[in-house]
Formats: C-alpha cells, structure tokens, sequence
C-alpha cells in the first residue's frame, strides 16, 4: 500500500541561498519555466513528499525562503500549507478565511495579492497566469 503523499510547489528563486532544503534530497519530480505576472521568468520546481512529513518539510522550506516577496506551499485534495520566511499557514480547501489569514500574512511579506490566490490553487497550478499552451493546469 502506497502511503499517501502532498505536492510541493516551490519558486527556484525564491530560495535564498539557491538550493532546496536538504530534507527535500531526491524527490524533485521536475522542473519548469513559467512567467510571474505575465513578466518575470521563473522557474518552477515540484516535488512529491509523503503526507506525514509535510508539516516539517513546509516549516524547513519557511526557512529556506528569501526574505521578502516569495512563498512556497504543499498541498492535497483537502489542505494546503503555504511557507512563507520563517512562517507556515495552515488551509483547508473551501476556508476563505484562512484564505484571507494566509494574504494577510503574506501582504507582510511583500508578496502581491494577485500572486496569492490559494483557494483556486486546488484546481489551476498557477491561477494568476492565463492559460497556456504546454503549461498544463492541475
């Protein structure tokens, strides 16, 4: 039996020091270009981590972030945790107000609400950006 796992979704650039946390060694599944805002050339990374650790790997990347301007989250069918420096917020799917708390948090942290919008992260891997050929949705 297989135990069940979370998707990682983390932003190469954000990483302050340009490496993934060494507790996420070996479970990249892939890489990819996308453009924030339409703009900004970045690179994506996604990992899969096993549910059971995911509480501690998001707070291992809320370490790893640059210090302003970027968050990481994981996420299943029913929750999401979304890292950001030194911060992991907790969301289960259809809570808009932790929804809100989680903008709230990341406003501090510079990140635009445009670029914060979790509840549609479920169902399109990158909500802010219009749909594009060879990007695929989620």
């Amino acid at each position: 039996m297989t135990s069940p796992t979370v998707r990682a979704v983390v932003i190469a650039e954000s990483l302050a020091d340009g490496r993934l946390p060494k507790e996420f060694a070996d479970r990249e599944d892939r890489r990819y270009p996308h453009q924030l805002d339409e703009h900004t050339p970045i690179e994506i990374i996604e990992l899969t981590v096993p549910a059971d650790q995911a509480p501690a790997l998001a707070l291992a990347l809320s370490k790893a972030l640059a210090p302003r301007l970027y968050y990481a989250h994981l996420l299943d069918e029913g929750q999401m945790l979304v890292a950001f420096p030194n911060t992991v917020v907790h969301i289960d799917r259809g809570n808009n107000n932790a929804v809100a708390h989680a903008q709230t948090i990341g406003a501090l942290f510079g990140i635009p609400l445009e670029q914060m919008r979790f509840a549609e992260m479920w169902d399109t891997d990158h909500p802010d950006s219009p749909t594009r050929p060879g990007v695929e949705a989620r």
